[in-house]
């Protein structure tokens, strides 16, 4: 649903999903409708037939959006959540060089942001919430990281405050990896 709602605010057509219909003695109505339908076709498009053949005869592509945002929304949102959390637990740093080790990551916790977003009822909530979250992704980054930056590991655990995400990637691992690149080159 998200690409589909890009999709239609870059053609500047989003307001066929959150907007009413003008009505049809509107001068207007004839291209409104004609837009509206071909929207209506992406829409139909975009979905696997057993989902799209359930709102065939739907008049709008506000009705389609409607009917599908309430029907498959949350149940799709806790399922992609949970996919996105299944790849952060794979992900390891394995081949890859730790800035795309750690730019993989911070790709997944943005979907995942997007996924749960999550609403604290003061700011000093908030951001201790969020100190958690960037704690726990250090972690996780530490966890997928390869034997060989053990001691970068050590070095940054044993820190009085757990260094941000961003501060170990950039402080402590890629100075480590260009340092190892530099000693290797011949």
């Amino acid at each position: 649903s998200q690409l589909i709602k890009t999709i239609l605010k870059g053609k500047g057509k989003v307001s066929h999903l959150i907007d009413d219909a003008p009505t049809e003695g509107d001068t207007k109505f004839k291209s409104w409708d004609e837009e509206d339908s071909l929207i209506m076709a992406w829409l139909w498009n975009s979905m696997v037939p057993e989902i799209s053949d359930t709102c065939m005869f739907l008049n709008f592509a506000k009705a389609i959006w409607i009917v599908e945002e309430e029907t498959y929304s949350e149940a799709k949102d806790a399922a992609q959540i949970y996919e996105v959390k299944v790849k952060t637990m794979k992900d390891k740093h394995g081949t890859k060089t730790v800035m795309e080790y750690a730019n993989q990551l911070k790709s997944l916790w943005m979907e995942l942001d997007h996924y749960r977003v999550i609403k604290a009822k003061c700011y000093d909530d908030s951001a201790i919430l969020r100190e958690y979250i960037e704690q726990d992704r250090v972690y996780d980054f530490l966890v997928g990281l390869n034997q060989e930056y053990d001691q970068v590991m050590i070095q940054i655990l044993g820190k009085e405050k757990v260094l941000g995400l961003i501060e170990v990637v950039a402080i402590k691992v890629v100075n480590l990896e260009s340092l190892r690149n530099l000693m290797e080159t011949p």
